[in-house]
């Protein structure tokens, strides 16, 4: 869309974040900027890569490596990644490998991961987002919601997506996850994002720093899920939870 003086809306335009490493035009980026001249955008982007935040490659502009050192310093910098990794640090070699993640919307974002032992092809990488809704990570951090405010949250994305046949899709269903999370002190993902994947996750207690809650978890195969098996799991989750809470 124009406006009168033949500028382009911001809309119009991919925004930088959402070209997921495709290079961007300089006036498709002076467009996401909201009309702003070329000339200033080729100076910022100059600018920019002396810094290596964004890459010169054919057809405009793309991110670049220095922003992998902003990202680290800032997760560095969050409390609950630190106490993550000093906590993990205190287990020694385990098989199991460990995720932080936090919710952002309707999604749960992967902070950091700790690889255990034991290989397992998973999408916990940090950056990945996943769905609340067919999570144990989405579920463990519903369920420092009440009812009320969950429903608020999800009604507008049901029918939820599907990942699995497992995956859940209404708004009922998971509410009787969520509050079954809240008894148990964990929440479970019995193949709702991945088949033959079990996920069980814990919420770090207290009071989320700047409003922003945090969750533990970790998945075993199916095959591997016995009660037992579940049952020391989200004992070892809790624990680490339990004393990242205590460290924030």
């Amino acid at each position: 869309m124009s406006t009168r003086d033949g500028s382009v809306w911001a809309s119009a335009a991919p925004a930088p974040a959402d070209a997921r490493g495709r290079a961007l035009s300089s006036a498709q980026l002076a467009a996401a900027a909201g009309g702003i001249p070329r000339a200033s955008v080729v100076n910022i982007c100059a600018a920019l890569h002396e810094r290596e935040l964004v890459r010169v490659v054919d057809g405009g502009f793309a991110l670049g490596p220095g922003l992998l050192r902003l990202a680290q310093s800032y997760l560095d910098a969050l409390d609950p990644v630190h106490a993550f990794r000093q906590q993990v640090d205190r287990l020694g070699d385990r098989g199991e490998t460990l995720q932080l993640a936090t919710m952002d919307g309707t999604d749960v974002v992967y902070l950091a991961v700790h690889e255990g032992t034991v290989l397992m092809r998973l999408t916990s990488r940090a950056g990945a987002r996943l769905p609340v809704t067919c999570t144990a990570l989405g579920k463990a951090i519903l369920a420092g919601l009440d009812d009320t405010a969950v429903r608020e949250l999800l009604a507008e994305r049901e029918p939820f997506e599907v990942r699995t046949p497992w995956s859940i899709t209404t708004l009922d269903a998971l509410l009787a996850d969520v509050r079954e999370a809240r008894s148990a002190g964990h929440a479970v993902d019995d193949q709702e994002i991945a088949e033959g994947i079990v996920c069980v996750v814990a919420a770090v207690p207290g009071p989320p720093p700047g409003g922003r809650p945090f969750a533990v978890g970790s998945s075993l195969l199916k095959s591997q899920a016995t009660p037992e098996r579940v049952a020391a799991l989200a004992a070892l989750i809790e624990d680490l939870v339990g004393r990242m809470g205590g460290a924030a």
